[in-house]
Order: C-alpha cells, then structure tokens, then sequence
C-alpha cells in the first residue's frame, strides 16, 4: 500500500521542482486547506510500537504490563500495539501465521493471553498517564473468520464469484468490500467497542489507503462521539489527514535517511522533503517518523543494521528533533540487530549492554524538557562546503534549539554551519552539558562519525 506514492515521492524529491509538480498534480489538492486539529497529547506523542510476538519469550500481555514503568522512563507516551486477536489457520503463511490475518474482531489470541489481560495493560498504561492505541486491521480478514460464512457478500469477488484475496501475494487474507453499508457498520461498531468498552485511545489503521477514505471519515465521527482519540494511518495520501487521521506514515524520510547514510543523497534531501511536503499536504498536518518500523525490520533490515551502530544512534536522535511525531520500534531501545518475522516467533534479547537505552533516555529527555523541539518552526541551516551535514534551528516562543548532524562516516573538522540571528548567543550542549557561545552567526564544529549535536538556548 506504500509502493504507489513512496517510490515517486522519493524520485520527486531527488530529481527537482518538475518531478514535485508532476508528483503532486497526481495527488488531492488539499495544501491550503487545514487538517483535521488533533490534542495535545497526539501532537506531542512518542509512539512506541509493540510487537507482543517478540516482546516476550512467552508471548504475554502480561509482560508487556510489567514493563510500562520502563517505556515511560525511556519518554513513551503512546503505547501502540499491533494485533492482538485471534489469528487466521486457513492459509496461514508460516508457523503461525501474520497478526494481520484477524480470525476474530473481538477477542484476543490465546498465546498472548485474555480480554482480562488486554484490560489490565490498558489499565496499567493509563495509570502512568499514558495513552494506547491498537492495530485496527479493517482491509481484510483471515479466510477462517465467521463473518466469511455468514455475510460472503461483504467481501470481494471474482468474475466466477469466487473470494478474492487483496492482491496475489496477500494470499493468506480475504478483500473485504466497504461497498456494503452492513459491513461499514459492523467495523464501526466494533471500533467504538475496543473505546467505549475496553478504554483504548484510537488506533494504528492498517492499509488504511485500501479502505475507503469515506468510511474512515464516518468511523472517526463516530468515535469522537465517545472521547478524543488519536488515529495514525498507514498511508501517506494527504487528504487522509482532512477529517479522519491526525498522523500519516512519513516512509519519504524513512527513505531517504537510508540514501543519505549510504552517501548516494546530500543531507540537506531532507530539507527538501520537508519543503515538498508543506506543498501537498493539510496546513498542521502531522507526520510519524521513524527510522524503522515493523515492516521495515521484517522486509528491509533491522536499523541497527541498516545504518550502522554510529548512523542508528544518530538517527535516533534526528527522528527525536524532527518536526513530527517520532515512533520507537521495540527492541531498538537494546539495539536489537535481529529481524522480527511477522511469521513466527523471534525474540528480543532484552539483556545487551550497548548503550542504547541509555542514548534513548538522554534524548527523550532532552526533548520532553524542551517544547521547542517538539513543536517549534523548523528552519533549515547551510553547513558550508559539506554535504554530508544536515543543520536546523527549532524555535518556540523565543527559545531556540539547534541541531547538527554528520551523516558520514568519516569524522569532520571546524565545519561552518552558517546561521542567523546567533550573534552573541549562550547555547548548551545538551549531551555533554558543555556550554558554548555562538558569535557572528557562525558556529563551528569538529564531529566524529555520524556525531551529532543538540544546542539549547540559555
């Protein structure tokens, strides 16, 4: 569902204003219109992705329950768990079969544990003051689910009347058809079940762009009905974020942050996206960045992997200063360099000793202690003669914050990073709380390999 838009997003990007306005003649026009207003808790979430499979060797909900003192430590606000029902047996793909082949929207799968247990960690969450959203998986069911049998017609067929999977490699799942108001009311109903009845926040929509989009603006009315809710899309088709979505899934960063690390795209493509992205999408709209995600662990590489140990700690902090929403996929809080199939069991191996949890917390930290980083303007800066650095001002009420970071993997010495209105100005290192003073509009910084820098005003 993300190939459509990425691939000619990315190349847009890359390639120059014309490829921007061919990209964006293709997509809803919808730049000079507001997206829908989202609380403050979805506006300043960290997202942390939990895959219950992985989490723990036994699977357990319960486990996860256990650890929220801890994710709340390392800054998480918003708990999102992926699937927790009943999985499809039918044309199951693997051992056990995807998380994404529901047999069963209201109940919960046995290896993870019960509708008590679910409860309990909804309870658990919000004691801490945190939210939890859950995947809502409404494009397709398991061949094995109920509503098969006793409604074929909310489903695609075939010229011979024959069920349909989405598409030729999704052959574990059936196509649901949102043609049928019954079938749109019975996902309604469900949704409001897991708010009104259990207590989640909202949800993770999978496939959303595969659904129709006039579904999910009646589903959101519906649910904003019962409380505020946050609903993150896995799509990036802006006009998603008019009424039914407060967060899309940014894969354009995700993308180039890739090319960047590797040397094939200058730092600054990044400064580039962002420009595009105000050209296409609502005014306000918020975007989820991440730096991995399950899909991306699965199918791409783990991060760790991906970037390297140096480019994924920096990346870690870029994704936690960046405009946007930052998600953690679980495991990389440990550096967890193993893939986590969606098709069987693969464990996270909570007991390293790398540092990484401990870089997590320091920029979490930084960045809940500092508004401006969450919400401030974004303004890029010009690093001079270096590619390879990508520099931006984040400024909120007069407080300013600045961060610098050297995508190669070669150190760099006394780079220039041109600025304005740092005349005379007293910045601390929030890393190694060293201080510094800023003169003449021009700071200069010697880097190690995929070093990086958070300056805060003072």
């Amino acid at each position: 569902m993300k190939k459509w838009i990425i691939a000619a997003i990315l190349c847009a990007c890359l390639a120059g204003q014309s490829r921007h306005s061919v990209l964006a003649q293709s997509l809803p026009n919808v730049s000079k219109e507001h997206a829908r207003p989202s609380p403050a808790w979805v506006k300043d979430a960290v997202i942390y992705e939990v895959y219950p499979r992985s989490f723990s060797k036994n699977e357990s909900l319960l486990s996860i329950v256990r650890k929220i003192p801890e994710l709340r430590k390392l800054g998480v606000t918003v708990l999102w768990v992926m699937p927790v029902h009943p999985i499809g047996e039918l044309h199951r793909k693997g051992p056990l079969g995807s998380p994404y082949s529901i047999k069963d929207y209201y109940a919960i799968n046995p290896e993870y544990g019960t509708l008590a247990d679910f409860k309990k960690l909804v309870k658990a969450v919000h004691a801490v003051g945190m939210h939890i959203i859950m995947d809502a998986v409404l494009n397709h069911t398991a061949w094995d689910n109920p509503l098969i049998k006793e409604h074929p017609s909310w489903y695609k067929h075939d010229s011979t009347g024959k069920i349909i999977p989405p598409n030729p490699d999704w052959t574990d799942v059936a196509q649901l058809n949102y043609d049928n108001p019954h079938l749109r009311q019975y996902m309604i109903n469900m949704l409001k079940y897991w708010v009104k009845d259990i207590g989640v926040d909202g949800f993770r929509c999978d496939a959303a762009e595969l659904v129709p989009l006039s579904f999910w603006d009646e589903a959101r009315a519906a649910l904003d009905s019962i409380k505020p809710v946050m609903m993150l899309a896995e799509g990036a088709k802006p006009d998603l974020q008019l009424k039914a979505f407060d967060l899309t899934y940014s894969w354009d960063i995700y993308n180039l942050l890739g090319q960047i690390v590797k040397g094939k795209s200058p730092a600054t493509s990044i400064d580039s996206v962002l420009a595009w992205e105000k050209t296409v999408y609502p005014i306000g709209a918020l975007r989820l960045r991440f730096n991995t995600n399950h899909d991306e662990n699965a199918y791409d590489a783990p991060s760790i992997e991906r970037y390297g140990p140096g480019g994924d700690s920096m990346t870690v902090a870029l994704i936690a200063t960046f405009p946007g929403v930052p998600l953690i996929y679980n495991g990389d809080e440990v550096g967890n360099p193993k893939r986590l199939s969606l098709f069987e069991q693969v464990s996270i191996d909570w007991n390293v000793k790398n540092g990484f949890r401990k870089l997590y917390e320091k920029v979490y930290s930084i960045r809940r202690n500092n508004p401006e980083l969450v919400r401030g303007n974004y303004t890029p800066f010009y690093a001079e003669r270096n590619r390879n650095v990508l520099a931006y001002e984040r400024q909120l009420d007069g407080k300013k914050a600045i961060c610098v970071f050297n995508f190669s993997k070669q150190p760099v010495k006394n780079v220039k990073v041109l600025l304005s209105g740092f005349n005379h100005a007293r910045m601390m290192n929030e890393l190694n709380g060293r201080p510094l003073v800023i003169r003449n509009n021009t700071l200069t910084l010697s880097m190690k390999s995929y070093g990086y820098v958070i300056l805060i005003q003072h």
